[in-house]
């Protein structure tokens, strides 16, 4: 497998910000557009902001530049529940424009909203100077964006949203919850059924919920759905409409031998994706990603652990409660490595097998600080290493080898 080099492209922040971040600008969710136009991120205000990168026809990479931002979600109250429901921004899902229209779906803990961001031109009457009869004209004197809702799903979800992707022909949604996977229609958001649901009768007897979903990059009929056990579940729509028994199930038996008191917590599956050929799926819990063949479903191909030396530090990981942190994942263009965040402003790009684990350093000198992490890796993690700078969140373009990459409220851009 031919190894790819990743090069620091481009941030957006500074560390002088980035020492004294307040939590509301911390981000919270990153998606490209389908094309790599536009950039989406969200952020713990309940904000959108979308980036765009210029069209030129330079063979020069062109950076991305701030387009414009919106309100997606402000804070509410639950009455019925007696509980706040935080503005913070989860997930971000792009649809195909139209014409100048951008559309794009966001949701909080409770609330899914498809926006739709339009040009709106300013126009003013000129009349033509001198005696000549001449029809008045039409001149653009200022342009802008305007921001709508043009939809907002029924909020049948009774805990909070943890996924939130669409269908490869946008004609369908996928959101999901600790105990229920929703599919919606795009155009009817209003006709949703129930596609996974995991409550059982008596909630006492709750042994695992839903930790993240997501759709096949190709086939409309499938998505895998996670769980807190470390299980990936396979579904396909032909088969059944609710997929609680006829999913195929991904998971490695547990070794009795290795438990210990942080194994349920470690083993829980926080971010799940598909290889963007379809063929392989990459899952990451705390500790590791494993690399699932579609094909061949009865143990992983490969075990990769991202960076051993945390499992020194599980008894204060679980202390400062970073040992419940999801970091999310994501399949390069080619599928045959995956890019994931870990903490001390650093993230990994490993190849499929596990063969070649490179870690790499964010940094604000716009450099590409990059080392080799071998099998079996140990070094002491001192006072100088740093939990708080968690990178979590990233977001793989479809188009070219590019990844966003969002550490506090700092935003990374690298490519290969």
């Amino acid at each position: 497998m031919k190894k790819q080099d990743w090069k620091f492209m481009q941030v957006f922040g500074d560390k002088a910000s980035s020492d004294n971040v307040s939590d509301e600008d911390i981000i919270s969710a990153v998606q490209f557009e389908r094309t790599g136009r536009f950039l989406g991120l969200g952020d713990r205000a309940g904000r959108l902001i979308v980036f765009e990168v210029p069209q030129t026809k330079k063979k020069d990479k062109a950076e991305y530049q701030y387009l414009t931002e919106l309100q997606s979600h402000t804070r509410e109250f639950d009455f019925l529940k007696s509980t706040d429901i935080e503005e913070k921004i989860n997930q971000i899902q792009w649809l195909r424009g139209q014409g100048k229209n951008m559309y794009v779906l966001t949701t909080n803990d409770k609330t899914v909203k498809l926006w739709k961001i339009s040009e709106k031109n300013v126009t003013k009457v000129i009349k033509p100077s001198g005696k000549d009869l001449a029809m008045p004209k039409l001149q653009v004197v200022e342009s802008g964006l305007i921001p709508s809702v043009r939809k907002v799903f029924p909020n049948l979800h009774n805990y909070h949203i943890n996924s939130l992707t669409a269908s490869n022909n946008e004609e369908f949604v996928l959101t999901s919850d600790d105990l229920k996977v929703y599919l919606w229609s795009v155009e009817q958001p209003s006709k949703a059924f129930v596609a996974v649901d995991l409550k059982p009768e008596n909630l006492d007897e709750l042994s695992e919920v839903i930790t993240s979903s997501t759709f096949h990059p190709t086939l409309d009929n499938q998505f895998l759905y996670t769980t807190s056990k470390g299980i990936i579940k396979l579904c396909d729509m032909r088969k059944s409409g609710i997929c609680d028994n006829t999913a195929i199930t991904m998971a490695e038996p547990e070794d009795p031998a290795k438990k210990n008191f942080f194994t349920e917590i470690v083993t829980s599956i926080s971010d799940a994706c598909f290889s963007r050929n379809g063929k392989y799926i990459f899952s990451r819990d705390f500790l590791t990603v494993k690399v699932w063949d579609i094909a061949m479903t009865n143990k992983p191909v490969a075990t990769v652990q991202v960076f051993e030396p945390l499992k020194s530090k599980l008894c204060d990981l679980y202390e400062n409660e970073c040992i419940f942190d999801k970091f999310s994942i994501a399949s390069t263009l080619d599928s045959n490595s995956f890019i994931t965040g870990n903490f001390n402003s650093t993230f990994h790009v490993v190849d499929r097998m596990g063969e070649c684990n490179q870690q790499y350093e964010l940094n604000f000198n716009k450099k590409t600080i990059v080392r080799q992490i071998p099998p079996k890796y140990f070094e002491n993690l001192g006072s100088s290493y740093d939990f708080n700078r968690k990178v979590q969140k990233l977001s793989m373009c479809q188009t070219q080898n590019l990844v966003a990459i969002a550490c506090l409220n700092c935003l990374y851009f690298y490519t290969a």
